[in-house]
This record gives C-alpha cells, structure tokens and sequence, in this order.
C-alpha cells in the first residue's frame, strides 16, 4: 500500500470514528481550507457581443477580515471599468460593486476578480473568474437533442439548458 493511500485511509478512519462519537474532526484532518473572503456575482443582463452589461459583485469577509477592496481584470475579449462602491458595512466587511462590462468575442470570456481585506497586520484576499458566455455555440450545443432511438425500450432522457446565472 502506497504512502498516499494509506495517509487517505488514516483520514477517512479518523472522520469515521469522530462521526459515531459526535466530535467535529474538520481541524483533526487537513482538507481544503475554505475561502476567506466569500465572493458572489450577479449580471444586470444577459450579456451580449459589443452590448455593455453590468455585473454587480458582492464580497464578504469572515473571520475579522475588513477593508475589502474589490480588483477586476478582464480576460482576452472583454472591457471592464473602475468597479463602483454600491454598498458597504460600516468596518467594509461586506461591499458590493458594479462593473460595466463589454465583451467583443464569441464563446465563453471570462472577468478576474480579486477581493483583499484587512484582517490585523494579514491581507487575506480570493480570487473568482466569473465566466461571461457570448454568441449561440454554447446554447446551440445545449439544446441540439440527438435523433430519435429505433429502440423503443430505451429511455427517453430530455435535457432542459442552464439559465447560466451564478452566486447570489
């Protein structure tokens, strides 16, 4: 049995046994650390090719962190202005912006967002890339049904597209 294997089963027999116990293992066993800074985001519209767009961004900070400023960068394909304070918390543990938005190509383009806060003499900060999907290949590609089945005792699966919105 390898290191790897055995370090995973050592980890699954630990939150095994705190379960039946009723003991809260999540600092016992190294995981994935959850993000400081939750963020989330939302479009005005939907987004279209060389149509601005607003996307309204929200951020909050957890464990004392404050302060936070919001940073866009927008990939290859699309334009993003200053982000605009739209709401604050007194300390800035919760903020929302609004960045206007243009994207030029066609297929999935993406907007990089990073959120840094204040947290004593630490900066925690989490980084988002909200994908922007442009043009009809993406809904073409999701509303094509295959041909019908000679089959019938098959089952018949119907699929219905994705309003494509994310966050909250």
């Amino acid at each position: 049995m390898s290191e790897r294997v055995r370090r995973i089963a050592a980890r699954l027999a630990l939150a095994i046994l705190g379960a039946a116990l009723g003991i809260n293992v999540a600092h016992a066993a190294p995981g994935k650390p959850a993000a400081p800074i939750a963020i989330a985001y939302v479009f005005a519209t939907q987004p279209a090719l060389g149509v601005p767009f607003d996307v309204r961004i929200s951020a909050r900070g957890g464990d004392g962190i404050a302060g936070l400023a919001l940073s866009v960068q927008p990939g290859n394909g699309v334009q993003a202005g200053t982000p605009r304070l739209t709401a604050s918390s007194a300390d800035g543990a919760e903020r929302t912006w609004t960045v206007a938005a243009t994207a030029y190509g066609d297929g999935t383009l993406y907007l990089g967002l990073l959120v840094q806060g204040t947290a004593g003499d630490q900066h925690p900060a989490s980084n988002l890339l909200v994908p922007i999907r442009i043009g009809t290949t993406t809904a073409a590609a999701q509303t094509t049904a295959p041909p019908p089945d000679a089959n019938p005792t098959r089952q018949r699966i119907i699929v219905l597209p994705a309003d494509g919105r994310y966050g909250g």
